[in-house]
């Protein structure tokens, strides 16, 4: 059920599926409260194990803004996007590889041995913050499945592989379908998965583009291309899932798949970022994390024309392989900028409205000297963007004092987060 304060969206209904419309400029008309300014959202996206070091570096702002090799696919949206330097946890929060994921939004050291404890991580706080505005509190994603066990280190995995935690015990669960993760946005789920959710609602979707102005049919019209997309994609992926596991099912009495994981990352990823992007757009959710590759990270990545998994590429950070793989995740992070960046919303774009983070709890392998970021994005006017922010010699370079900042510019002071009780100043 819809929640009561959540006025400012149209919410079409129809056969157990709901789906809330993006800012139109015509609410007014159509009976619709509108807010006076855009809502503002905050996202996450890890991937664990180092970057290439040697490309990661920026120099400038604004027009003299320069990009090392690793960010050359972040040229054209490179206005958007604050590359952060030299801000870092404690060793003990992000030091070695079994710990890395639950102290990054944390900024607290997991408890080592079989009792398990962190805190509560950025994006719950927020989300505990939002949770009457929206039908999700967050959208808690990830591309590569939960390790469970005890690292040699004697930490618990459940810390390289969760990045949110609703509390200091208590990770939040991630969902790995892509499928089940777009079902969660608009309750198509049960008996009417196989239907799309643009027919579900087709009728009241005609007669609101028969109300409202030009620019808002444009929007509306761009909007269902975008879900029809995603779900056609959705249902290309579940056909091959099914047709290349047909012969092995037949062969080994295994039950063929019901939905399923894209078979390869790239096509994982993509697909988790536009349900990310749909999210924003249409209000359902204001916070989201996406953990791409874990803490000792298994995913193998044969459409670079690499044959060995994750981590033990990591030990060779300084090579060409692994720089590779630091590209492909920056150009994830690209893709979901620019998709947040054509959407309209008031007289800017989705973008404008977030604050969507991109990091990494490790340098290099085995060392969180410092924290490799980038952050997109003005947060309805919280942030500038476009520069390079060097704190390598900053007299605060503490990760959790940016967020406090983040709290702070959303009316969410607090005295300390992580190990810092003052907010980050020159950004």
């Amino acid at each position: 059920m819809v929640k009561s304060q959540i006025s400012r969206r149209m919410i079409l209904t129809g056969l157990g599926a709901s789906v809330a419309l993006p800012w139109l400029e015509s609410g007014q008309l159509l009976g619709v409260e509108e807010a006076k300014t855009p809502p503002r959202r905050f996202g996450f996206m890890f991937w664990g194990d180092g970057i290439h070091p040697e490309e990661w570096w920026t120099k400038g702002s604004g027009e003299n803004l320069e990009l090392g090799p690793v960010f050359s696919s972040l040229e054209d949206v490179k206005g958007d996007i604050n590359f952060i330097h030299g801000l870092k946890h404690p060793s003990n929060v992000v030091g070695g590889h079994a710990k890395g994921a639950a102290g990054m939004l944390t900024g607290h050291a997991p408890q080592n041995g079989r009792d398990i404890e962190g805190e509560t991580s950025l994006d719950q706080v927020l989300a505990n913050a939002w949770e009457d505005e929206t039908v999700l509190p967050s959208l808690v994603l990830a591309c590569e499945r939960p390790v469970s066990g005890f690292h040699e280190s004697g930490y618990s995995m459940m810390y390289a592989s969760h990045l949110s935690w609703r509390s200091p015990v208590s990770p939040v669960p991630s969902e790995l379908y892509p499928a089940l993760a777009f079902d969660s946005l608009f309750e198509s789920k049960g008996s009417k998965t196989h239907l799309s959710v643009l027919d579900l609602v087709r009728e009241q979707l005609g007669d609101v583009s028969r109300k409202v102005s030009f620019a808002d049919r444009v929007k509306i019209d761009e909007y269902a291309t975008s879900v029809r997309e995603v779900e056609q994609r959705l249902a290309k992926m579940q056909k091959r899932n099914v047709e290349e596991t047909a012969d092995k099912a037949v062969s080994s009495n295994v039950e063929r798949p019901t939905d399923g994981i894209p078979n390869q990352l790239d096509e994982h990823t993509r697909l988790m970022c536009d349900v990310i992007a749909l999210a924003f757009q249409t209000d359902r959710t204001r916070v989201s994390t996406l953990v791409m590759a874990n803490n000792l990270s298994g995913q193998i990545y044969p459409f670079l024309g690499l044959n060995v998994d994750h981590h033990n590429y990591s030990h060779s950070c300084h090579g060409e392989e692994f720089a590779k793989i630091t590209r492909f995740w920056v150009e994830q992070y690209g893709y979901l900028v620019r998709k947040l960046g054509s959407m309209q919303e008031g007289d800017g774009t989705v973008l404008d409205n977030c604050c969507l983070m991109a990091a990494n709890e490790q340098w290099t392998f085995h060392n969180g000297a410092k924290v490799p970021l980038m952050m997109a994005g003005a947060m309805g006017g919280a942030f500038e963007t476009g520069r390079t922010l060097d704190f390598e010699k900053a007299d605060n370079d503490k990760m959790s004092s940016l967020f406090l900042t983040i709290l702070e510019r959303n009316g969410l002071k607090r005295s300390s987060f992580g190990n810092s009780s003052e907010a980050l100043t020159g950004i």
